[in-house]
């Protein structure tokens, strides 16, 4: 196992900045996601580390070295790519043994890693078939031998359950979270896009956009106190209503206006002037008859996700989603609600920067 750490970490492709000052510590045993929109540098970062890439600046440490300059032969890491690349004229047991044939490891050794690890991962039974003959989940687990046959102190993953149908990928979430977290205690750092993998698998998740980290803490952090609008609209789903507006101290009361839309803020809320104001679609409460602090709100259409639906009301060019309770029918054309107290959001108009939340 081995603690990864990060110092302004820069890749550059000519004029464009894939990877700008990424600091990022990743502990011992840790699971990291690195998660973020395609294009965010996020699978740049994994194949610097990997050493894959050249770093244009900055540094790579693995445990106590500076692994720069160090070959990626040499860095004892396993990475898994999202497309597995197994050799399809090898068999399950050849394509396992193949690195540590090629790290000149004994011929007996080499079987009886082989077959302990694919016992390990329940694919014993497919040591003589061909990739061709496998399942995604198959080859997905294959792939996985093939790294973990090594014993590396780090393990890389870049998008491994994308090609997956949805069973099977939830499936393989759990597992891998639970092999890689649980039994074996190895870092890891697990790129994706998808925030359900994300919210997850992750011990922490670092949040990318544009070659820059938003944000790097806890699932339960990142949900609840995000860093920035990015990360508020990036992570959930549906995603943070966001509502540009203004925020008016009128007697006692402190109101946030946006056109034809107005709701009354905690008495706690600092700032004033123009703003934006974010509620999660979760946290907000819903009467059906007029109520003291609730907003009338018409309802466009209504989404439904099994046990979850979800209204999209409208006030003139603006449109929010809520969460419905679940006994409430598909006919209601308007509701009252008002986001929960301890769940509002407000963020910086100019900076996007979280100030109140």
């Amino acid at each position: 196992m081995a603690r990864v750490l990060l110092k302004n970490l820069t890749k550059k492709f000519g004029d464009v900045i894939a990877v700008n000052r990424l600091n990022l510590e990743i502990k011992d045993g840790e699971f990291m996601v690195l998660l973020g929109p395609s294009g965010c540098g996020k699978s740049t970062t994994l194949r610097m580390i990997a050493g894959l890439e050249t770093p244009t600046e900055g540094e790579i440490w693995i445990g106590d070295q500076l692994v720069n300059e160090i070959d990626p032969t040499k860095r004892n890491i396993a990475m898994v790519f999202q497309s597995y690349a197994l050799y399809p004229h090898m068999t399950v047991f050849g394509n396992i043994e193949f690195p540590l044939r090629m790290a000149g490891v004994p011929k007996q050794e080499r079987a009886k890693k082989v077959k302990e690890v694919a016992e390990f991962l329940g694919i014993s039974e497919l040591l003589n078939r061909k990739p061709s003959e496998l399942s995604g989940g198959q080859q997905q687990r294959v792939a996985l031998a093939r790294a973990l046959v090594r014993e590396p102190e780090l393990f890389l993953l870049d998008e491994p359950l994308s090609n997956l149908d949805a069973k099977i990928r939830t499936q393989m979430r759990f597992e891998l979270k639970k092999l890689l977290s649980y039994e074996l205690k190895i870092t890891t750092i697990y790129v994706t896009h998808d925030q359900v993998e994300a919210m997850t698998m992750a011990d922490r998740i670092a949040v990318m956009n544009k070659g820059i980290l938003q944000q790097a803490d806890t699932p339960d952090e990142i949900f609840y106190k995000p860093a920035n609008t990015f990360v508020a609209t990036f992570v959930g789903s549906p995603p943070m209503n966001l509502i540009e507006g203004e925020i008016l101290k009128k007697d006692t009361k402190i109101i946030f206006e946006a056109g034809k839309f107005s709701l009354e803020l905690p008495e706690d809320v600092s700032a004033e002037g123009k703003t934006i104001l974010g509620f999660r679609p979760q946290h907000v409460q819903i009467a059906k008859k007029e109520k003291t602090g609730f907003v009338k709100g018409r309802i466009l259409g209504i989404e439904k996700l099994g046990v979850e639906n979800y209204g999209h009301i409208t006030y003139g060019d603006l449109e929010i989603v809520v969460q419905l309770p679940e006994e409430m029918g598909s006919n209601i054309t308007e509701i009252y609600w008002k986001p929960k107290e301890d769940r509002i959001y407000i963020f910086d108009p100019k900076t996007k920067k979280l100030v109140y939340g």
